[in-house]
């Protein structure tokens, strides 16, 4: 890559070297400077690697979080060890909603690969065991207050909470401010065309 060494055609004023192509090194933000740009990244990065594929004929951890993906969702659910899942069923099969209930893995998975969310439980694993399967039989499923992902989150930290939700319900005030955003920049480069040079 580029180093300090290297022949400059022009020295940048901020800090003595080129960058690409003999163009001065760019501004740098306070944010970057600071690391927060740095850290930002890695956080982005950290949630997108935050789940790793169960291979096939191996057990996932004893109080796991499971998810598996469905047509526009994922499916979650705590493993409890012997090839058991503990999941609310909701809408997993039908429309008709389904309690918390114990199943096998493969049922689980329906077909699909099963992966375990790298969660930080605030309970030793036996305690998530626990936690879930005291809620066996429960039939209050609700799809944006009481799903299988709430489940999972109040067995791992006692907090239910849905970041498919949680997203869902951002979704439209992003979309306006990403609409607003184009519209101000439709309106200043139509305003840069008309202005008087």
């Amino acid at each position: 890559m580029f180093t300090r060494d290297a022949a400059p055609a022009k020295e940048s004023v901020e800090d003595g070297w080129l960058g690409v192509a003999g163009r001065a090194a760019p501004a740098r933000s306070a944010a970057y400077v600071k690391g927060q740009a740095t850290r930002n990244a890695l956080r982005r990065l950290a949630v997108r690697i935050d789940r790793r594929a169960v291979r096939a004929g191996e057990e996932p951890p004893i109080g796991a979080h499971l998810v598996t993906p469905r047509r526009g969702y994922t499916h979650h659910g705590i493993y409890v060890g012997e090839g058991k899942v503990v999941h609310y069923a909701g809408l997993h099969r039908s429309f008709a909603r389904g309690p918390v209930e114990e199943i096998s893995l493969d049922l689980f998975a329906d077909g699909q690969v099963v992966l375990v969310k790298n969660a930080r439980p605030l309970f030793p694993a036996a305690a998530i065991v626990e936690r879930a399967r005291s809620r066996l039989g429960e039939n209050r499923y609700r799809i944006t207050t009481n799903n299988c992902e709430h489940f999972c989150e109040w067995c791992l930290r006692g907090v239910s909470r849905s970041e498919q939700i949680e997203f869902l319900i951002a979704l439209p005030g992003r979309i306006v401010r990403a609409s607003m955003a184009r519209l101000r920049q439709r309106i200043r480069v139509r305003g840069a065309r008309t202005s008087p040079a």
